[in-house]
């Protein structure tokens, strides 16, 4: 993902004001200003959806949300608690120390592009098909991200085993936020075929999810596979992955929105 992130954090359009560009809203948010790649697509933007959802997880750079400062429109009021519940049992808006108290363990992460970002361990509502969760509170000491990666797996050349998984968490995170929106790269393979005067021709179509060679596809960056959620309040972003050994595993990097408007809002109380 891209490593510039500004200091500024961003409000949130009302929903009912801006339902006819919610989802394009949320959908910036979620996956900086990165589209759709079509397979017809310049070089640059197949370059930056690979750059998005890189098989390693310390390639997942912090996202930057450049344009939704100009959709502003919601406040959060002086004050308003951002203490609330968050996955695997933390807690978002809570600080380094009240995270510990919790009995949860925190080892610097050595993220340069986050500041006070930690993998956290004996967390309270742990998940065996997670093999690290990283946490991130920011300069202002308050957790507003949480990123999830899978346990690293063994799987067959068309991904069967992640794309189960896959599968299994988008229907969870869709329940649990909504407003799914699935983004899928294909490769380009070459094709054996023949013209209108029956002479053989080789072209390149677009290889569909789970085809006999989807794995190496998405080690290599040729295919790629992610969906976005949300609310009022949480984005969330899933991924598949496949590391440099060929195992797949699954991303989920969920931002607290609620946080980040008040950041946004802050700033430009003092400028």
């Amino acid at each position: 993902m891209p490593k510039l992130f500004a200091a500024l954090m961003f409000l949130l359009a009302a929903l009912p004001a801006r339902a006819q560009n919610t989802d394009s809203v949320y959908r910036e948010i979620l996956i900086d200003e990165t589209d759709y790649v079509d397979p017809d697509a310049a070089d640059e933007a197949k370059a930056a959806a690979r750059k998005l959802l890189s098989a390693k997880p310390r390639e997942l750079k912090r996202q930057n949300f450049p344009k939704l400062r100009q959709r502003t429109a919601k406040a959060i009021l002086p004050g308003e608690n951002k203490i609330q519940a968050a996955p695997f049992g933390l807690m978002w808006g809570a600080t380094v120390a009240e995270t510990k108290n919790q009995g949860i363990q925190l080892a610097p992460a050595g993220e340069k592009d986050y500041v006070n970002n930690f993998s956290a361990t004996h967390l309270p509502k742990a998940l065996s098909d997670f093999a690290r969760v990283d946490v991130t509170f920011g300069d202002n000491d308050e957790l507003w991200r949480i990123i999830a990666y899978g346990e690293p797996q063994e799987d067959t050349p068309d991904a069967s085993k992640v794309m189960r998984l896959y599968k299994i968490y988008n229907d969870l995170l869709t329940k649990k936020y909504g407003h799914p929106q699935q983004f899928f790269t294909p490769a380009r393979i070459p094709v054996e075929k023949t013209d209108d005067k029956g002479r053989p021709v080789t072209v390149e179509e677009p290889a569909p999810i789970g085809n006999p060679q989807f794995l190496s596809q998405l080690q290599s960056g040729a295919a790629e596979l992610y969906s976005t959620y949300y609310n009022d309040e949480i984005g969330a972003a899933l991924a598949v992955n496949v590391d440099g050994e060929g195992k797949s595993y699954i991303v989920v990097d969920y931002k607290n929105l609620k946080i980040l408007r008040e950041r946004e809002n802050q700033t430009l109380d003092a400028l």
